[in-house]
């Protein structure tokens, strides 16, 4: 019988602060999104007082003010919710990507070892295929897996077990919903009656792979929960919608239709946009910052062993200023031969930023977007390019090898093209004001316990 088992690390951006900082168990804490932007994760605490001051309605401040407070903290801009979560005393974190990204790979390396296949599907969730596996007891090893996790890391994750990834999901969700199941849920035990009790509490919305807009149109047909949608007719699902949505249907009936290896999908385009730290009015630090997205997009085509055939570039000022003040535009240029090269594709993205650059505006955000992102392989060029069959340039090939093992082994940054200016330099670079030390990947941030 085929078993795949869903991890999922809890509220993990936080967790892994937490990690390094254990006092916060106790107090309600977040993590902000680029540029502190947007509160993106937060700790039991902080859920659990918003939860409660939300039901109770609770007016509160100092001398008597009563703060209009949100519906939820969870994804509004910092500075609304800055004076309520001062209130409650939140502890407020700059995301730190680095330490998020290097915890992510640790945790994901110490699950590998519990399955026979491993699919990471995200920063903090991986499916293990357990097929074939001789274990009679499904939740005590899942059980074993939080507390490997938690002994090593820190880093509290829950668990589903499931005869297909959708339920293996499932149950990972309802793990969480619940408190008796401990964060560890096997659906492959229970009884069709029992399992069909647990789909009739769930929302269609909340069942894996069915988006916003495909909810609706359910809803609008009666199919309101999981299990309705579990036996609903398989031929009006694919000819109605789509097969994307019959294989849900079938996953639901505990069927798995795809392989592990099928879960990734191919990115068709590549995008790297930021806001900047403060606004930008000079064309040669516009123009590091358009070079060092462009460096970071490509760094991600050639780990995908793709190659682009256009590049876009978009400049745009703040929309809350004075509207006739506000100004975007953007620019798409295509290669001549599709390419994953940082220096190639540097190139047109200045020629790009040139050609839609209007002096006296204060930007505040920049993107570089590569599409007609193919495999890299067989390519039509002319007939006097070296090795015509591969590629147009392998000496830019061999180059960019070359930084890409630098920067993996060194550290991100650790060689840089010119175009992206000094990077203790790069005034432009998104705020993080309140970001935590990179505990794992710099020597000079290391945790200190004295």
């Amino acid at each position: 019988m085929a078993v795949f088992a869903l991890v999922d690390g809890n509220s993990f951006y936080v967790s892994c602060q937490m990690a390094f900082e254990p006092a916060l168990k106790n107090k309600p804490a977040v993590v902000l999104s680029n540029n502190d932007g947007c509160v993106v994760a937060a700790n039991a605490k902080a859920k659990e007082i918003d939860r409660l001051l939300k039901q109770q309605k609770t007016q509160f401040g100092p001398g008597g003010y009563h703060a209009a407070r949100p519906e939820s903290i969870m994804f509004q801009p910092y500075f609304k919710v800055k004076r309520y979560l001062d209130q409650i005393h939140a502890v407020v974190f700059s995301s730190n990507y680095e330490l998020y990204a290097d915890m992510s790979s640790r945790m994901h390396s110490i699950l590998s070892g519990f399955a026979i296949q491993q699919e990471i599907y995200s920063i903090d969730e991986s499916f293990l295929d357990l097929s074939g596996m001789s274990l009679s007891d499904f939740t005590s090893y899942g059980q074993e897996m939080k507390r490997t996790v938690m002994q090593s890391l820190g880093l509290p994750v829950a668990v589903g077990f499931g005869s297909s990834r959708t339920l293996a999901k499932l149950a990972n969700h309802l793990a969480k919903k619940q408190t008796a199941y401990q964060e560890v849920l096997d659906l492959t035990v229970l009884s069709e009656s029992s399992l069909n009790g647990l789909l009739k509490k769930v929302a269609i919305r909340d069942v894996w792979g069915i988006g916003k807009a495909l909810s609706a149109k359910l809803e609008a047909q009666g199919v309101l929960t999981a299990y309705d949608l579990k036996m609903s007719d398989l031929k009006l699902i694919r000819k109605r919608y789509s097969i994307t949505a019959e294989r849900i249907v079938r996953e639901l009936r505990g069927e798995s239709c795809l392989s592990l290896g099928q879960l990734a999908t191919s990115d068709r385009q590549i995008i790297s946009s930021r806001s900047f730290g403060k606004p930008v009015m000079d064309y040669f630090e516009m123009e590091q910052a358009v070079s060092t997205y462009i460096v970071r997009a490509a760094e991600k085509l050639r780990a995908q062993q793709k190659v682009c055939q256009f590049v876009s570039v978009s400049i745009r000022t703040s929309p809350f200023q004075n509207r006739e003040r506000y100004y975007q535009n953007a620019q798409t240029l295509p290669l001549i031969y599709p390419s994953d090269s940082s220096v190639l594709l540097i190139k047109l993205a200045k020629r790009a930023l040139r050609s839609i650059w209007r002096s006296g505006c204060a930007y505040q955000k920049a993107g570089v977007t590569l599409s007609g992102v193919t495999e890299k392989g067989a390519v039509q060029i002319d007939c006097f390019a070296p090795n015509p069959q591969y590629s147009a340039n392998q000496k830019s090939d061999r180059l960019m090898q070359v930084m890409d093992s630098l920067n993996h082994r060194m550290g991100k940054g650790t060689v840089q093209l010119a175009a992206e200016g000094h990077k203790n330099d790069q005034a432009w670079q998104m705020k993080r004001s309140k970001m935590s030390k990179r505990y794992t990947t710099r020597w000079d941030e290391l945790l200190t316990v004295r």
